[in-house]
C-alpha cells in the first residue's frame, strides 16, 4: 500500500506496450541485461559489479538506464515468467526495440522515453503505478 493516497510524483510523456501494474520500484543507476547481469534460475542480480547485486527482481518494477544485450532476452524474459520470478515491470531511460520486443512477448509492461528522467527522480522501495500505455507513472512515498 502507499504511504499517502495521492501520488507525490508524476512522471510522463513515455512510451510503452502493456497493461496497468503496481508494485516497488528497483532502481539503478546503470544498464540492464537479463543474460549479463542476472541469475536465471533464481532471479536474483547476480552480477557483482552491478549496483544492484544481490537484489531480487520478482514482483517490482525495474528502473534502469539502458537495455544491455540483444535477441536472446526475449526468451529469458519469458523464461523468467513462466519461473514466476519476473519483474512485475521494466522502465528504462530509453529502451531498445528488441528488449520492447521480449518484454512484451513476456507479458511484461515496459515504458521508456519518459519527460523526465527516471533514473534519478525515482528510488528503490517507491510505490509505483506504472501504465505503460499512456506513459505514465505514478509515484507514492
Amino acid at each position: 500500500m502507499p504511504l499517502t493516497d495521492h501520488p507525490s510524483l508524476i512522471l510522463s510523456g513515455g512510451k510503452g506496450t502493456g497493461g496497468t501494474v503496481r508494485g516497488p520500484a528497483l532502481v539503478s543507476t546503470q544498464g540492464f541485461g537479463v543474460r549479463y547481469d542476472l541469475d536465471l534460475e533464481t532471479g536474483i542480480i547476480g552480477n557483482r559489479d552491478h549496483d544492484l547485486y544481490g537484489e531480487p527482481i520478482k514482483d517490482r518494477v525495474l528502473v534502469f538506464t539502458k537495455p544491455k544485450g540483444g535477441v536472446a532476452a526475449s526468451w529469458a524474459l519469458a523464461k523468467l515468467t513462466d519461473m514466476d520470478i519476473g519483474p512485475l515491470a521494466i522502465i528504462f531511460r530509453s529502451a531498445s526495440p528488441i528488449f520492447a520486443q521480449g518484454a512484451l512477448f513476456a507479458g511484461i509492461p515496459i515504458l521508456h522515453c519518459l519527460k523526465e528522467d527516471p533514473c534519478s527522480l525515482l528510488h528503490s522501495g517507491d510505490e509505483l503505478v506504472v501504465n505503460a500505455e499512456q506513459g505514465i507513472v505514478e509515484v507514492y512515498r
